[in-house]
């Protein structure tokens, strides 16, 4: 595995202008279904259940290079995860002092949640420690706006206003959507716009500026009958591993196992098993298809060969060390991984991951 030169191609892109478009995943807890869904791209790329020994309700998310998420009740359990719905072993109780808690945020070093007599809490972000900061009104939703330090937050009932309020609960502005019921607040950092599902008309979620302009409305297959009462996006700079596999015929045997934090180890797995003599790693800068490559007859190309970046090859975990360069924070790759077997088909092609660098 020759990781130098692979790094040297890292901090020569990261210099340049190259920017991969795409939506920020949309991680929304469904409690009455005990369900998370990660949505992207008008569609649910993967859910999971919430697992034995932890909350059905787990509304207060917060997305960064984990998903963590604190029980809805006084003495619920939270947990953490990765994106994909694999669990880290941590678990975060409700600690008491706010009530039913309906949704999350995080600023990076704080976390939030609003319960139901609308009191906006502050936490630390092991969600312990709670400081009541504000009254917003009621039931709703919250999100961390980094642009102006703020949080915005919307209503389930009784208000059709999504509100921006400073942390001492001055209001700093606020647009109408036309209708109540707007849960699941999140911002996309990318684009800086606020997204929310509009609970009058189940799985329907929309996209908003920040000054109020409607940018779409979409209707998403197979969340009609999920209840998705919180949400998040990923906050900036959080180092991501998004799992993404086209037509789904690939196994989904590739993930992440160490995040690509910057200044430390990127590690893959690729699920070996007794015939496998080699592990691949291919990166690029951005996503694709292509029928085939020599020597591989079956599976899904998932990224661009033309402006592959570099492979690694390995005979197990592939592990990278992340340079300590400021440029790489944000930095996008669409990643894919092969195992190369000495029985049946001699190379299998597993699912992509869009890799973002960070903290």
């Amino acid at each position: 595995m020759n990781t130098r030169l692979s790094l040297v191609a890292l901090a020569t892109l990261c210099t340049a202008s190259v920017t991969l478009a795409q939506i920020s995943p949309y991680v929304v807890m469904a409690g009455d279904q005990r369900n998370f869904h990660v949505l992207q791209g008008g569609q649910v790329v993967r859910s999971w259940s919430a697992p034995a020994g932890t909350a059905q309700y787990q509304y207060p998310v917060t997305v960064t290079g984990t998903i963590r998420t604190m029980g809805a009740n006084p003495g619920d359990v939270g947990a953490e995860y990765d994106f994909s719905g694999n669990e880290l072993g941590a678990r975060y109780t409700h600690p008491g002092v706010a009530s039913r808690c309906w949704d999350g945020t995080t600023d990076g070093t704080s976390n939030y949640a609003i319960d139901t007599g609308g009191m906006v809490t502050r936490f630390d972000r092991d969600w312990t420690n709670p400081v009541i900061l504000f009254d917003a009104g009621g039931i709703g939703a919250l999100t961390y706006d980094p642009t102006s330090d703020s949080l915005w937050v919307s209503q389930f009932s009784g208000s059709m206003d999504v509100v921006n309020y400073s942390f001492t609960g001055t209001m700093l502005g606020s647009f109408s959507t036309g209708h109540t019921q707007n849960m699941a607040l999140a911002m996309d950092h990318a684009d800086g716009t606020l997204w929310l599902h509009d609970r009058n008309a189940r799985g329907t979620f929309e996209q908003w500026t920040t000054a109020g302009v409607l940018v779409q409305r979409v209707a998403i297959p197979g969340m009609s009958t999920e209840n998705a009462l919180g949400g998040e996006m990923p906050f900036p700079g959080s180092a991501t591993c998004t799992l993404r596999n086209g037509m789904g015929t690939n196994p989904t045997d590739y993930r992440c196992t160490s995040l690509p934090i910057v200044g430390g180890t990127w590690t893959s797995t690729f699920n070996t098993g007794a015939n496998t003599t080699n592990t691949i790693l291919w990166a690029s800068t951005s996503p694709g298809t292509l029928n085939g490559i020599p020597g591989i007859t079956q599976g899904e190309v998932l990224i661009s060969f033309p402006n592959l970046l570099f492979s690694l090859v390995g005979t197990g975990d592939i592990s990278l060390p992340v340079p300590q360069l400021p440029a790489l924070f944000g930095f996008t790759l669409s990643t894919q991984g092969a195992r190369v077997e000495s029985v049946g088909t001699p190379i299998v092609l597993l699912n992509a991951l869009d890799v973002s660098f960070g903290f």
